[in-house]
């Protein structure tokens, strides 16, 4: 059969077939690396790197901050639409507040929670279409209507006013040499503040009760605040940041009612102390004294028991307690002069 085609169109026939048989080749490694970059923007890889630095910062202040996302239920700050929110509680009917006290067929479509409204009663509810069961915990804070008492919202933990006055620091880094000078305010720290909480053995062995703590005063600048966080970094205890006109408070107990010889035996009662201690030579020794007061110079005995190391409280240890707490603290009823430094 003759050939229509010549040699030369045969030819060009031939790689026309080779170049579709080139062009069915799969894609190697890097066809595949082109593809899925094709149509990215040149900074979305560093886009998307922030975003992820931003969300582990932000768990990692939350967590600092003692904070959950249950607690809250609050987007981060910049995802807040205030005008809009704003807008639609002025259009919804007022909500009543009440907590979560049980979840009953959790993880089912039947759930149902028990809503405590405060001196009021409590309810079976459902919650609303805008919620997921997911959101809702016991204990929760939550928001219903006053008409079929369904939870509409939840809110955050009620929060004491007086909290907001504080700020929680981590642990410092502070020690006791970076404090220059005040050695006697500092070995009384140890003793007051360090000892019940590194040795608390040695104040049960005694039966006394440890201090509560101390008040530093003094004009600014004279190491007051260091030496607290001197305190926190060797007790590893957690400082906090707080006005000091919002805690320096001074109660008179009821025991300033009572005898003072009758209240050292009150508060000497469950302490480890020597036989015929006269009583009634101390309460003459501590005139116009509250039960508080009296309260501090057991304790005050005890610690120079133990700094003694003795096991039992003696009638010297009193007497010293008393001219240290009573006569030595005596310098706070010059009120004039301490507060213009506060």
């Amino acid at each position: 059969m003759s050939d229509y085609l010549g040699k030369d169109m045969r030819k060009v026939k031939q790689e026309d077939d080779m170049n579709v048989q080139k062009a069915d080749k799969d894609l190697d490694e890097e066809d595949i690396e082109i593809l899925k970059i094709y149509g990215k923007g040149i900074y979305n890889d560093e886009i998307k790197k922030t975003e992820e630095n931003i969300q582990a910062i932000q768990k990692r202040i939350n967590a600092l901050a003692g904070i959950r996302e249950s607690d809250t239920g609050l987007a981060p700050r910049s995802m807040w639409n205030e005008s809009a929110d704003r807008r639609d509680l002025q259009n919804e009917p007022p909500l009543q507040v009440g907590r979560c006290t049980k979840i009953i067929n959790s993880s089912t479509e039947e759930t149902k929670y028990v809503v405590s409204l405060k001196q009021f009663a409590k309810f079976v509810v459902d919650i609303s279409t805008d919620l997921s069961p997911t959101d809702i915990e016991e204990g929760m804070r939550v928001g219903v209507d006053r008409a079929k008492y369904q939870i509409k919202v939840t809110l955050p933990p009620r929060i004491d006013p007086s909290v907001t006055l504080m700020q929680v620091e981590e642990k410092p880094d502070v020690t006791y040499s970076d404090i220059g000078g005040c050695k006697q305010q500092i070995q009384k720290l140890k003793e007051v503040v360090e000892l019940p909480l590194l040795h608390p053995n040695r104040f049960v062995e005694l039966g006394v009760e440890p201090p509560k703590g101390v008040l530093l005063y003094g004009p600014p600048g004279t190491g007051k605040t260091l030496c607290a966080r001197a305190v926190a970094n060797r007790t590893d205890a957690c400082f906090i940041r707080v006005i000091g006109s919002e805690l320096v408070q001074k109660y008179i107990g009821e025991g300033a009612r009572l005898g003072r010889a009758h209240t050292f035996k009150i508060h000497t009662r469950a302490m480890n102390v020597e036989r015929n201690i006269r009583f009634e030579l101390l309460a003459r020794l501590c005139p116009n004294t509250t039960g508080a007061e009296i309260r501090s110079v057991c304790t005050e005995a005890g610690m120079f028991a133990i700094r003694a190391r003795r096991k039992t409280a003696t009638e010297k240890d009193f007497i010293q307690a008393v001219n240290k707490v009573v006569k030595g603290y005596a310098k706070f009823s010059a009120t004039p002069r301490y507060m213009p430094y506060n």
